[in-house]
């Protein structure tokens, strides 16, 4: 699995493995590939492709996956399994023999076994910043997500200063990932780090 830089991007809601790899080579850690009903959901078959072609970088996520989607999901080069219905921990077990990161959204979260809580908005997918109020949990990775778009995740980064970003309709146009955009949030992304580090010494 790849080491994560000091701070994660995962570009999810991509469509295609062309996409997959160009959103990778500019610089995002990971990319979802999703396989939850949502405007964005992809075929296994395209998500299989993108993992294999990109080993450790896909996250699949998964919601209300029948038992044959979930033994389809076992042995698959990815990344990590970003889940939101599975009550009990087993997955993550699974998932972490399989060298997975193991994500969940922590409404539904709960289970120290989970590499990273993600923060998410209360519509995930739809744009929509999650409730000021909500506090990062500082014992485990957290991940932030929900609204956001290379104008504002800088000052999303400076007020809850998370471990990693989580953008989908933020680097969209007419409903379709930009290339354009997912530069420029990667950018703004890694020049806040830069200022941080400057800000450091």
């Amino acid at each position: 699995m790849k080491a994560e830089s000091p701070l994660a991007i995962k570009i999810c809601g991509v469509a295609s493995v062309d996409d997959a790899e160009w959103a990778l080579a500019a610089g995002a850690s990971y990319v979802g590939a999703m396989l939850a009903p949502s405007r964005r959901q992809i075929s296994f078959r395209v998500a299989a492709g993108m993992a294999e072609r990109c080993p450790g970088r896909v996250v699949a996520v998964v919601r209300g996956a029948p038992p044959a989607t979930w033994e389809r999901l076992w042995g698959m080069p990815w990344g990590g399994l970003q889940v939101y219905d599975q009550p009990g921990a087993g997955w993550i077990e699974r998932a972490h023999r399989q060298g997975y990161l193991a994500i969940e959204p922590v409404e539904e979260a709960g289970h120290d076994a989970a590499d990273v809580w993600l923060l998410d908005g209360p519509e995930p997918g739809s744009g929509v910043m999650r409730a000021e109020e909500l506090a990062p949990r500082p014992r485990h990775r957290v991940w932030v997500a929900g609204g956001l778009a290379p104008h504002n995740v800088g000052a999303v980064l400076s007020r809850w200063r998370p471990d990693g970003v989580d953008v989908s309709s933020g680097v969209e146009r007419e409903g379709r990932k930009c290339r354009a955009l997912i530069a420029e949030f990667v950018q703004e992304v890694r020049q806040w780090e830069r200022v941080q580090e400057r800000q450091r010494r």
